[in-house]
């Protein structure tokens, strides 16, 4: 997840500052080199030469965003030239001074880029000032998840859970707007590819995962039969080279999965519940840009007391996100009292919560952010805890209006920036509370 970012400058021959911005650009790439690696021949734009040069030296150095900073005002079609050989997304970087024309000449820029539907971004601060290294920084980490998710795949077994319409999905917007492909496989498939596992194999990894916890409360041949559905996964995972699988798991697999979805979890691969592919392709966004396994939750109930929501589902989430793992009990799931789930309450610290709905023309991503705090087993799941400072009430009222519906994917860390930049990339209406 660390982006590519190739550096160039433009500048006007006839300008104040077009002397200085050579050593403006080796600044600039003093600095972005503490973030990310930087490509660059320190070309400065000016010229149809100076644009062959630039567009000669990249043809042998890819990058996933273009920095342009921009010394005085210049002419823009030079810029516009060398896109039309590298089209990236760009990062317009003004500096401040009285009369080199920067700004005013990243504003013309600005708006021939939006007239041509060309992604942009606008900075402005000198080379050393480091909020703009961070949002660089976090422009770059979004372009380079867009990349990625061009090429990632996800499995969906057995479509959606009965009457719960709001998760139906549109796999072509889906593909449109976030590159992901969704894989549909047939229930036989996984029945199949379970039926035939090694029976010892999954014996011998049950008795190694219970020296992990700190409870069993299941029969080994319930650990068995789930640890068979963990490996029979694995197997159609390797096979259709997937990054995440959701299946329909409201009522047939409950408990069957669960545990597959909390191993799965620490190997990278995002486990969707109850068939939600939005919400399971929100796992995978937030897997990329946190690093970390993801909490799949439903908005329980919000304490305006303690100024706290508790968001859990019924247990299925990495164990490295347990807040202590001596508290992880392997238990029967809740309601059918069948199987194995991961029990645990969820480690601390600030998250975003996200929740992906809609289809072609409302497709959109809502996120908030807050404290996840200690709590106990008040669901028996994975519960998280999550402070607030904002009204409980008001942040009710705005879930309901908007329409985002129940399901929330939490990722350790705040990434509402980065989530921005990739709506804005992608053209998905993007919703920050």
């Amino acid at each position: 997840m660390t982006p590519r970012i190739g550096l160039i400058g433009i500048a006007g021959p006839l300008e104040v500052g077009f002397s200085e911005t050579p050593s403006i650009l080796q600044r600039m790439k003093n600095q972005l080199e503490t973030i990310a690696p930087v490509i660059t021949n320190l070309d400065i734009l000016y010229d149809l030469h100076t644009v062959q040069n630039a567009v000669e030296f990249f043809a042998n150095h890819d990058f996933d965003l273009l920095c342009v900073g921009v010394g005085t005002w210049s002419e823009d079609h030079h810029l516009l030239d060398f896109l039309e050989y590298y089209n990236r997304p760009v990062v317009l970087w003004a500096l401040p001074a009285v009369e080199t024309g920067s700004l005013c000449g990243v504003q013309q820029i600005c708006c021939v880029l939006k007239e041509l539907e060309k992604p942009y971004f606008f900075v402005y601060g000198e080379p050393e000032d480091v909020k703009v290294h961070q949002k660089i920084r976090e422009i770059g980490m979004a372009v380079t998840l867009r990349n990625h998710l061009r090429h990632s795949r996800i499995g969906v077994i057995g479509g959606r859970v009965k009457g719960m319409t709001e998760i139906a999905y549109d796999e072509l917007e889906i593909k449109a707007r976030t590159g992901v492909r969704i894989v549909n496989l047939d229930e036989d498939e996984l029945i199949e590819s379970v039926k035939n596992t090694d029976q010892l194999a999954a014996s011998k990894l049950w008795t190694a995962i219970g020296e992990k916890v700190g409870k069993i409360t299941v029969h080994n041949q319930a650990g068995i039969e789930a640890l068979s559905y963990y490996l029979g996964l694995k197997k159609l995972i390797d096979e259709y080279g997937l990054e995440g699988i959701c299946i329909k798991c409201y009522p047939r697999y409950m408990g069957k999965i669960c545990l597959a979805y909390s191993l799965l979890a620490e190997e990278g691969i995002v486990g969707g519940c109850e068939g939600d592919v939005n919400n399971t392709v929100t796992m995978k966004i937030l897997f990329n840009l946190t690093g970390k396994p993801v909490h799949n939750t439903d908005f329980l109930y919000p304490d305006p007391i303690s100024q706290t929501i508790l968001f859990s589902h019924c247990g299925s989430g990495g164990f490295s996100i347990a807040n202590d793992p001596s508290q992880i009990q392997l238990s029967p799931v809740r309601l059918l009292n069948q199987g194995v789930c991961a029990l645990f309450p969820a480690r601390v610290g600030v998250v975003t919560l996200v929740n992906l709905v809609g289809r072609r023309g409302t497709f959109r991503m809502s996120a908030l952010t807050g404290e996840a705090i200690e709590c106990g087993m008040e669901f028996p799941g994975n519960p998280l805890k999550v402070r607030f400072q904002r009204s409980l009430e008001d942040l009710n009222e705005e879930i309901a209006s908007q329409g985002i519906g129940h399901h929330w994917m939490a990722g350790y860390g705040d990434v509402r920036k980065e989530l921005e930049y990739f709506c804005s990339l992608n053209k998905i209406q993007y919703y920050s509370m």
